[in-house]
């Protein structure tokens, strides 16, 4: 019997979001594109069916389901092909959130998570700088405490929901070495300004932006979690950001997939369906076994991360560096069993290049996990050699 870890909660879930994807986004979603328009108003319909709050507390306004029913969204999403709006609302749901979610005042939560939930308010992450993006060390963005306020002064980029965010959880710099504070950073607080950043390759349909900080003051009270203690918190929340990142890009593989099993059982040379050849099945085969791959590391993952939370770091970051680069190529594959259709912007794999791009780069490249394993691994090695010397 098939591994299915989906319960019935979970297919109503599935139902619910597919049918609001094809009412509220695929109709258009080409529009959005060709404008690279990231559209706000989807966020409140998300909050309003409890999609932004399926894993959240009821008590928050959620729904209080498990990880998977975040995974049940994500598969939606990018079985709907909407890359851009999928990652600007994952971003705005499993960025900061959980970290407001644990670390949090009931203020804090009373001012920003229930209305994040419902869709009211659009948050974002800051941590990337223009010197500081996989080395979260390099951040120069300070705060320094003036009496009874901080004083914000720096910049920040590619920033996911940057022009749109009613609160931004911005890491900064309050000391030496790793010594950063969190803040709950209010986007109307003067001396605050956000652009959009133009350009990109694909996730257009996705708010990314630079943002300035001039002396903005901001009271004590805007502190997440203890002062000083920022990195250890963002350390242990990149996991889920990069496990659900490992999940969109299985599901896009996927749907790629089957875009191409489809078409070349239709496409017609030779007299007959160029799935007929031995080459194209071949193909077909090798991407079918390698679909598997990606979705069996990001489900193992979820399972993990249930299990054991941030301590599941080697089987996330596992999935993310295969999942990340394997995905595309998944895609290019697709695009090539296509022929010169697959060039074409009409049979959206042009659209799910351009996005899957961005998955072996953003939440930490691919270079950077591969560093998180290696080092998981000879620490491995070290341990079991210690206990081997131990016991002899």
């Amino acid at each position: 019997m098939a591994y299915n870890p989906f319960t019935e909660d979970h297919e109503m879930l599935r139902e619910s979001v597919r049918a609001t994807i094809a009412e509220h986004i695929t109709p258009y979603v080409d529009e959005w594109e060709r404008d690279h328009v990231c559209p706000k108003h989807i966020f409140k319909l998300f909050g309003e069916q409890g999609y932004t709050g399926a894993t959240y507390a009821e008590e928050l306004g959620g729904s209080g389901m498990d990880m998977w029913a975040a995974i049940v969204i994500a598969r939606e999403l990018a079985r709907a092909n909407v890359g851009g709006l999928q990652l600007s609302w994952y971003a705005n749901t499993y960025l900061a959130p959980p970290l407001i979610n644990a670390l949090g005042t009931d203020e804090q939560k009373e001012q920003w998570l229930k209305p994040i939930i419902s869709g009211d308010k659009i948050c974002s992450l800051g941590i990337t700088e223009p010197g500081a993006g996989s080395d979260v060390g390099g951040i120069t963005t300070t705060a320094v405490l003036d009496g009874d306020e901080y004083v914000i002064n720096g910049s920040k980029c590619w920033i996911t929901n940057g022009t749109m965010a009613d609160v931004i959880m911005l890491v900064t710099r309050t000391g030496e070495g790793h010594d950063f504070t969190l803040f709950l950073f209010d986007t109307t607080t003067p001396g605050f300004s956000a652009q959009a950043m133009t350009g990109k390759l694909g996730m257009h349909t996705s708010d990314t932006a630079e943002l300035f900080f001039d002396n903005c003051r901001v009271p004590k009270s805007a502190v997440l979690g203890h002062p000083h203690n920022g990195f250890y918190y963002i350390m242990s929340n990149l996991q889920e950001e990069r496990l659900i990142g490992a999940a969109m890009g299985a599901y896009a593989a996927e749907w790629a997939y089957e875009k191409a099993l489809a078409y070349t059982q239709e496409r017609m040379a030779f007299g007959r369906p160029i799935a007929g050849f031995q080459a194209v099945r071949h193909k077909l085969a090798n991407m079918a076994c390698r679909v598997e791959a990606c979705l069996s590391m990001s489900l193992r993952a979820v399972e993990g991360f249930m299990a054991e939370g941030p301590a599941a770091i080697g089987l996330v970051s596992k999935a993310k560096a295969f999942v990340g680069e394997e995905a595309q190529r998944i895609v290019y594959d697709a695009m090539q069993l296509h022929g010169g259709n697959g060039f074409m912007e009409e049979y959206g794999l042009a659209r799910t290049y351009r996005d899957l791009r961005l998955f072996s780069i953003g939440g930490g490249t691919t270079e950077i996990m591969y560093e998180i394993i290696s080092k998981l691994e000879v620490d491995k090695v070290a341990h079991a050699k210690k206990g081997i010397e131990k016991r002899s």
